[in-house]
């Protein structure tokens, strides 16, 4: 049985990690208890494990017991008879009471249908087993996105908040520069253009992240004053093994979603299976014992305490019982359970085939994420270059401020990809990990140790006092 609950490993992490504002871990905790799809996945699996116990019980003894107690009113008409010495003249009626117990037994002995049951149950199982494996993944990929969603649109937001600031003393110096005839009216209009910009870019900045920081909120059910951020350098050594083939054959043998597309398959093959089952005979071992008396006779004033003595009967041997002919009904759903076996093979080999393409493609990603984090790096300290390049010749006169601005613009659109190219890196090394079925708790806690706790990022106070801390990489 798969475990349930939050692992000791990862609460003993979570207690013993000392930090400034919430980790990766702490928030995954605080989620466990929380996640209502996450519980509709624990209680779907749980009450999943109850239909094996159904199944096996169709192959052992059935007992039944059985008590009746009747109240009888009889009224005949016919020749008088005697009843205890005395005549009871024609018509007559009487009362009694019947009062019998009865205990039957019935053990399966041969019984195809009913042990193709048992296999079906035993694969449906198995399947809501693999399912729940890859709602524990999407558990902790969700986890994971949400808090990285937070600190992504938190980077982006102060950038926002620099862009604006920069471009609004920008703004200020050409209206001072213009005052003084050094600048046309143009440099103006174009500062205050790009001014207004960075305005809209700062008001989708600030939705965009409280929004995260509510959705984080939701997830957790908890409020987070402020969280830990990332650390400046990153281990990015790409995926290991290095080539694609082990990752897409561990994917193809043990991703949950193939898992459980085979045990459907497997499902389907038992209904088949119980379709033939169900033309074939069926043999039981069969018992039975029963007590039973009558009492209480009451008719025409003439009492008598029992009509008959009490009786005990009992029985035992085998029942064999076989359909002849059932309207073509019997046959007819073995047929259509056949070709749902083999509808759900044909699903089974397309889950299998996409799984190993789409792990393929997420290698892949994750190689390039590598090369893009450099070259985004690399960017930046270009984008940084250009624009101080370009403020040098402004001041003296050889560029003008629609270079300028163009220059801020790319330098500070560069700080935002190099910040999402760390992020995507992180993601899309744990969405490999889940397509290839290995995700676990141990791979939250690696990402755990990528954040600094020296660097603690509030969520919650005046945002306009937001200092630009994305790293200058000169």
């Amino acid at each position: 049985m798969r475990k349930l609950f939050v692992p000791l490993s990862l609460a003993a992490a979570i207690i013993s990690t000392p930090a400034l504002g919430a980790t990766l871990q702490d928030v995954a905790m605080a989620a466990w208890g929380n996640d209502h799809e996450w519980e509709v996945a624990r209680k779907t699996w749980m009450a999943a494990q109850e239909t094996e116990k159904q199944g096996l019980g169709g192959l052992l003894p059935q007992i039944t017991a059985d008590y009746t107690h009747v109240r009888n009113h009889q009224h005949v008409e016919g020749s008088p008879i005697s009843v205890g010495g005395g005549a009871l003249n024609n018509p007559y009626s009487y009362n009694f009471e019947t009062q019998a117990a009865t205990v039957s037994v019935v053990q399966p002995l041969f019984r195809v249908d009913t042990w193709y049951e048992y296999q079906r149950s035993k694969a449906v199982t198995s399947a809501a087993e693999a399912s729940f494996t890859a709602a524990r993944q999407q558990f902790l990929l969700r986890v994971t996105e949400q808090y990285m969603n937070v600190l992504r649109t938190r980077e982006n937001l102060t950038t926002a908040y620099a862009e604006e600031r920069a471009l609004k003393r920008q703004l200020e110096q050409t209206n001072e520069r213009y005052k003084v005839g050094l600048v046309p009216i143009t440099d103006v209009n174009e500062a205050q253009a790009a001014y207004d910009l960075s305005r809209v870019g700062l008001i989708v900045g600030q939705s965009d992240f409280q929004i995260a920081r509510d959705q984080l909120e939701a997830l957790t059910g908890k409020r987070w004053d402020s969280i830990d951020g990332l650390k400046t350098e990153l281990p990015m050594a790409g995926p290991e093994p290095s080539e694609p083939e082990p990752w897409v054959e561990q994917a193809q043998a043990n991703n949950p979603q193939v898992v459980s597309a085979r045990f459907n398959a497997e499902t389907a093959k038992a209904v088949s299976k119980q379709g033939l089952g169900a033309q074939m005979p069926s043999v039981n071992l069969i018992g039975q014992y029963q007590h039973k008396h009558t009492l209480d006779l009451d008719t025409n004033q003439l009492s008598v305490n029992s009509i008959e003595l009490g009786s005990e009967s009992n029985y035992y041997g085998v029942q064999v019982s076989m359909p002849i002919f059932t309207g073509g009904s019997v046959n007819s759903k073995r047929k259509q359970a056949a070709l749902n076996y083999q509808a759900t093979e044909e699903q089974y080999k397309l889950v299998w085939r996409d799984t190993g393409q789409q792990t393929r493609s997420l290698h892949r990603v994750v190689e390039a994420d590598v090369l893009r984090v450099q070259a985004r790096r690399q960017a930046l300290v270009s984008a940084q270059s250009a624009l101080k390049a370009t403020e040098s010749g402004y001041s003296v006169g050889t560029r003008n401020v629609v270079d300028v601005v163009i220059a801020q613009r790319n330098m500070y659109s560069a700080q935002r990809d190099y910040a999402g190219a760390r992020y995507d890196y992180i993601l899309d090394s744990l969405r490999l990990k889940a397509a290839a079925g290995i995700l676990n708790e141990e791979d939250l806690g690696e990402v755990n140790g990528w954040l600094d706790s020296n660097g603690s990022i509030e969520l919650y106070g005046d945002l306009s006092q937001l200092e630009d801390t994305t790293e200058t990489t000169r």
